[in-house]
């Protein structure tokens, strides 16, 4: 470890600071071979035998902050912690493919900042930080974020998913013959039938605001996106349908659910609130 790891490492057990609402701290974390990160957490009262572990994916606003400070408000009487990493643009611009390609298609040689396994090496960190027992954690990304959960759970290597959202994307990686990242055909690193059969499995649910379909400058609109379709209403819907095909195609379990969310557009608090039904919905709440 180089000194200016050893500095941040060092830093990540002194600092803690305060941000918003005094139960949510932010930390620098870089006990990994990547550049450090903000990861702004908040836990429950009391940390026991049912604490879990819910990982929050900021959008391309990349204000992780105010991501947790809406879950936070959902969470209040929930036996959960909440973990939000940041991922700035200038060491991970394109975070929502997991640093392995451009929003254009242009696959990224640096492999060292793959982000698949990440947020599992971070679980496994917490865990270990706090005692927590549970061996499994949730996932919610909005936008960019969700862009960032589904490629996640398909390109990690047996990740330890509860259950996940992933909520207004803008364009997805479909399972079928298109290059990386708009399907997993070429993909910059390995991807097998197992990742495909896991990823199915998953109790994954896609999540899109019946209002979003304003096309705007912040929505794909590179060659490879607009086949999936013209807004990202039609590509959510395109995404699970095509998704649920292949799994009927290959006989291959499918626990997805899709919901058309009505009224909402791209807001990350509105989506937050249908997401916190599923994602806590068996949740124990503290004593």
């Amino acid at each position: 470890m180089n000194l200016f790891r050893a500095f941040f490492s060092s830093l990540y057990f002194l600092l803690a600071l305060p941000v918003f609402s005094s139960d949510i701290e932010r930390v620098i974390f870089s006990d990994w071979e990547k550049p450090p990160i903000n990861i702004f957490y908040k836990l429950p009262k009391e940390i026991n035998n049912k604490t879990e572990i819910l990982f929050i994916i900021h959008g391309n606003s990349r204000n992780a902050d105010g991501y947790i400070e809406v879950w936070a408000s959902l969470t209040n009487n929930k036996n959960v912690i909440l973990i939000a990493p940041e991922f700035i643009k200038s060491t991970f611009p394109n975070y929502n493919t997991l640093q392995m390609s451009s929003s254009g298609g242009k696959i990224k040689s640096d492999t060292k900042l793959y982000l698949n396994g990440s947020i599992d090496l971070l679980f496994n960190f917490y865990r270990n930080k706090f005692n927590v027992k549970t061996d499994q954690y949730m996932i919610y990304g909005h936008s960019g974020g969700a862009q960032f959960v589904h490629r996640y759970l398909l390109m990690s290597d047996m990740p330890k998913i509860k259950k996940a959202v992933a909520a207004n994307a803008g364009w997805y990686t479909f399972l079928g013959g298109w290059k990386f990242p708009y399907g997993i055909k070429e993909p910059p690193s390995k991807l097998s039938s197992d990742n495909l059969r896991r990823f199915l499995k998953m109790k994954l649910s896609v999540l899109i605001g019946s209002k979003d379909t304003k096309i705007t400058s912040s929505v794909n609109q590179s060659k490879g996106a607009n086949k999936q379709g013209k807004n990202r209403f039609q590509r959510a819907n395109n995404f699970f349908i095509s998704s649920s095909d292949v799994a009927k195609k290959h006989d291959l379990e499918f626990n997805w659910n899709y919901k058309i969310i009505k009224g909402v557009g791209h807001s990350n608090s509105k989506m937050s609130l249908a997401a916190a039904e599923v994602l806590l919905a068996d949740s124990t709440y503290e004593e």
